[in-house]
């Protein structure tokens, strides 16, 4: 189905979605050897991207009154369980039982019924597909959708409306929802920039299924940057990533928590260890102009005191 992700498809997500996200800010700073322009999508009401697919997806669904179901470590539960109540739908949210803390309260806050698992990304999607199927849910994935994919897709949109001509463009990836809608849109607005995929290390599924030239899964791994944990890429977003990414690159913990300490002391913003990846790869690698999405300031106040010690050093 994600053979249909256009960036025409893209353009009519930003429309259908614009009354209920913000257009956030687009911050430039300048390197050695780099021009940043820096999508600040942790300024969105609920601190992360995840709000534009959530609406484009629950935006579509038929009026049928029916609640929806999600699975997610944190930022996807919050986007859902804040969309759902906007539009008005019951949402039931399957989390972790290691999702941070910060975000499960967000999520319960909005008035999400949430359902705890164990960590592994693979029972809580079981999980939400059981309750889909049982009580007759709307499933809403975090990745794998059409829809969520265009939403996020709106991100770079915006961010080549703001910043213009990129030599580069860096986004986290995962599932790949948000980078299968950003690669589609700036490979086709600016087709001669670098698209590059940035992964946690130890989490390289794509660097994987793009060497062996199939989708391959990752093995377990612990990393700090909770929104970047899933084993293999999207089934729908592996094909458009596989054309679309120029490179995959890698980052440690370390190289977040100092994209963290560098975001508090040069743009005065917080950012989570998944939002600030692909900050971390390019201030270690960025030349020319790049465009950088900042997924997410949804910090635990234990990485929080990492970056801030990092700040001294």
């Amino acid at each position: 189905m994600l053979d249909q992700l256009t960036v025409e498809r893209i353009r009519a997500a930003a429309e259908t979605i614009a009354p209920y996200i913000r257009r956030t800010p687009c911050l430039e700073r300048s390197t050695a050897s780099a021009t940043l322009c820096l999508k600040a999508e942790n300024l969105q009401p609920i601190g992360a991207f995840k709000l534009r697919g959530a609406f484009n997806k629950l935006l579509a669904l038929p009026n049928d009154g029916l609640g929806v179901v999600a699975h997610s470590s944190g930022n996807h539960a919050q986007a859902v369980a804040r969309a759902a109540k906007i539009l008005g739908r019951p949402a039931t949210i399957v989390m972790p039982s290691t999702a941070p803390p910060v975000k499960r309260a967000r999520t319960a806050a909005d008035g999400a019924h949430i359902v705890e698992v164990g960590p592994d990304s693979d029972e809580r999607a079981n999980r939400a597909h059981a309750i889909a199927r049982d009580e007759g849910l709307h499933p809403v994935e975090p990745y794998d959708d059409l829809h969520i994919a265009a939403g996020q897709g709106t991100a770079a949109l915006e961010l080549i409306e703001q910043a213009g001509t990129l030599d580069r463009f860096y986004a986290p990836v995962s599932g790949g929802g948000l980078m299968a809608g950003c690669s589609t849109v700036v490979r086709a607005l600016l087709p001669h920039a670098e698209i590059v995929a940035v992964e946690p290390q130890g989490k390289d599924a794509l660097a994987q299924s793009i060497a062996k030239g199939e989708r391959t899964r990752c093995g377990h791994s612990e990393t700090i940057a909770d929104g970047l944990r899933c084993r293999a890429p999207g089934v729908g977003n592996w094909p458009v990533l596989q054309r679309n990414v120029d490179r995959v690159v890698s980052v440690t913990d370390g190289e977040m928590i100092c994209a963290m300490a560098w975001a508090l002391t040069e743009l005065r913003i917080v950012l989570e260890p998944s939002g600030a990846a692909a900050l971390a790869a390019a201030l270690r690698e960025g030349e020319g102009r790049c465009g950088v999405i900042l997924t997410g300031g949804n910090a635990m106040e234990e990485h929080l005191a990492q970056a801030f010690e990092a700040t001294r050093a």
